[in-house]
């Protein structure tokens, strides 16, 4: 058995160190060949990680979450180990580990982040045991693949071991429910968003309680089915955040909000004020100071195609993926909101990390921004389903003069840069999964050297 972990650790570290020299990018494959020879080996791995493991998981959010609290770990003096670029799967875990463990099989680092894909958190939960483990929301995503959502969210409660720390979402009844009978747990949430509504029409998944099937009510609506909610029948409701973010402001710039003290980070999305709270209520429960806390959140760069920056020749952009009707309509909401002119790139792949059925296009909310933005110059339509996605703005009330259809990422990205006014513009780009990194590449090579804010590492 060791000399199988050994050979497989050996292997693994030079299949990675090939692939670097060859000027390659990628953990997976690393960790195919690790696993193949010693599908255990995850196990070894991180025994030797002082501080534990923290595992993220959750349908949207789990990356940024991920960084973020890297970021305040970092800041706090720990030497951090983790997927950064959200390779959340077995092989892509195991790879991630080998990145960060010596040829003798030491770790390099002092605590283990690991981003978790939901169904993938069964299989990791079998070989190690989390110190703690922070779930984000649940939304319906990738239905060919994950099935449906209870399915989903009872493969993840019924995996996470007993004696490991919760940290959950207060506001998502769906997320709450996980902490019931539970009790290390510790609950995230806000008092209220700047767009929280007494009614809503939006689609919710956590329409009905989880303890006794009955309908639940709401006091306040934040988006999705995160809100104030509470069961009429067995009384199953909101449980009080450990960490609740109150006096919320949103500018170009970022978020403010207030717990013990003012915090900022500098992302816009009232999603991504959920992921600063998911990792500050973490750091918390592990002994970190606010005073590093704060700063943590504070130095954020975004990066992975999350809110990510880039200068290029005449102008700047934002590249986000989306990849479910909710996450999608918290883009459009942030979209909504930006007192500038819009371009927007959209690139939809239907592979299998995407999900094959891009129905879910006829969920999202683009109604409401033609509704609001008059003002979009430019709707580029990329990727293998360039045509369907286009049809899809043709039918939300778009003008097909603005909507315009090129297959090739590469050429998308020129035509987007054509415009002469872009200097003065908001730029986006909104790519599915696979067609995140390609257009990343592409992007790479354009930017203007040494255009992002300092303190970006690999």
């Amino acid at each position: 058995m060791r000399v199988r972990f050994w050979l497989a650790l050996w292997t693994g570290k030079i299949v990675g160190l090939i692939i670097k020299v060859l000027g390659k990018k990628g953990t997976t494959f690393p960790g195919v060949i690790a696993r193949k020879i010693y599908p255990d080996i995850i196990k070894l791995l991180a025994l030797s990680f002082k501080e534990g493991t923290i595992i993220i998981t959750g349908t949207n959010g789990k990356t940024t979450t991920n960084n973020l609290l890297a970021s305040v770990l970092k800041t706090a003096g720990l030497e951090v180990a983790f997927n950064r670029e959200g390779a959340n799967m077995l092989t892509g875990i195991t790879g991630a580990l080998l990145q960060f463990t010596s040829f003798s099989g030491k770790s390099k680092a002092d605590i283990l982040l690991l981003e978790v894909d939901e169904a993938t958190v069964p299989g990791l939960c079998q070989q190690l045991t989390p110190r703690l483990a922070v779930v984000t929301n649940f939304f319906r995503d990738q239905l060919d693949r994950y099935g449906e959502l209870d399915t989903t969210i009872n493969l993840v409660k019924e995996a996470l071991p007993d004696d490991t720390q919760l940290i959950l979402n207060a506001d998502d009844p769906l997320v709450a429910q996980i902490g019931i009978g539970k009790e290390e747990v510790y609950y995230y949430g806000v008092q209220s968003l700047p767009s929280s509504k007494k009614e809503s029409s939006e689609t919710r998944e956590g329409r009905y309680c989880a303890k006794c099937g009955q309908e639940l009510t709401y006091t306040l609506f934040h988006y999705g089915q995160l809100g104030v909610y509470k069961c009429p029948f067995c009384g199953f409701q909101r449980p009080d955040p450990y960490i609740e973010a109150k006096d919320i402001n949103q500018g170009e710039q970022g978020i403010s909000f207030w717990v013990d003290r003012e915090y900022h980070i500098p992302l816009i999305g009232s999603y991504n004020l959920y992921n600063a709270l998911a990792a500050f209520c973490a750091a918390d429960r592990i002994g970190i100071a606010r005073e590093d806390i704060g700063r943590g959140l504070q130095i954020f760069i975004s990066d992975a195609g999350r809110m990510e920056q880039f200068t290029l020749p005449g102008y700047k952009l934002t590249l986000t993926l989306v990849k479910n009707p909710t996450g999608f309509d918290q883009v459009i909401k942030t979209l909504a909101e930006i007192d500038k002119p819009l371009h927007l790139l959209i690139a939809i792949n239907d592979l299998a990390a995407d999900g094959r059925d891009i129905s879910w296009l006829w969920d999202v909310d683009f109604e409401t921004l033609a509704e609001k933005r008059a003002d979009i110059h430019q709707l580029l339509c990329s990727g293998l389903r360039a045509e369907d996605m286009a049809l899809r703005l043709k039918y939300a009330g778009f003008t097909e003069d603005k909507i315009i259809i090129e297959k090739s990422l590469a050429q998308a990205v020129d035509k987007l840069g054509e415009y002469q006014k872009m200097d003065k513009d908001a730029v986006f780009i909104l790519p599915t999964y696979t067609a995140l990194f390609p257009l990343r590449d592409i992007l790479v090579t354009k930017r203007i050297p040494d255009s992002r804010v300092k303190g970006e590492s690999a």
